[in-house]
């Protein structure tokens, strides 16, 4: 994560910008949420232009990948066996930026852990601080009561890319909502 000005600066475009459009959606948290993540922003980014071998689209596709991952692994709050969901979305402000969103129930906020070479795991976030342009996380509140977290990841349009134009309105899997503001 880095400063708290770079934060306001990418939600100020990605959240009160016209011409700004969302497409999110609602998975299970459990282990299917990942490849499904990965699908829902693959045919999203395809739809704006993007190829399936475009740096962009692979950076997103990993700082999501984790960003679910995390959730799966850490964000559920309900017992086994009964549903939970969390939430993924995108942001494309097109020539601006583009932002992914994950949600979940836990209202604990990550953090990167330095873990030696040898640990099995807990090097994601340190992931996705190294591939997206920013990163932040809070915890979401209703009626003034922490209810979860959000997780933003947030990548610079890429500055040779021209400006495509939206291919379709809403992905293939049918499972979207998309809406311009």
């Amino acid at each position: 994560m880095t400063s708290t000005r770079k934060t306001g600066q990418f939600l100020a475009v990605l959240a009160h910008d016209v011409e700004t459009e969302l497409a999110t959606i609602h998975l299970a948290n459990s282990g299917q949420a990942v490849p499904q993540s990965r699908q829902f922003l693959q045919e999203e980014l395809l739809g704006w232009g993007f190829s399936r071998k475009d740096e962009l689209t692979d950076r997103v596709l990993l700082v999501a990948s984790e960003l679910v991952t995390n959730s799966v692994l850490h964000g559920r709050t309900r017992p086994a066996g009964e549903t939970e969901t969390l939430g993924l979305s995108l942001s494309v402000k097109p020539g601006a930026a583009l932002g992914i969103l994950v949600t979940d129930n836990s209202p604990n906020v990550p953090a990167p852990v330095f873990r030696p070479d040898t640990a099995d795991g807990g090097r994601g976030l340190r992931l996705v601080s190294a591939i997206a342009d920013h990163w932040t996380a809070a915890p979401a509140t209703r009626d003034g009561e922490v209810v979860g977290k959000r997780v933003w990841a947030f990548f610079r349009w890429p500055g040779e890319a021209e400006v495509p134009a939206r291919k379709r309105e809403v992905a293939s899997s049918g499972c979207t909502a998309v809406e311009a503001r």
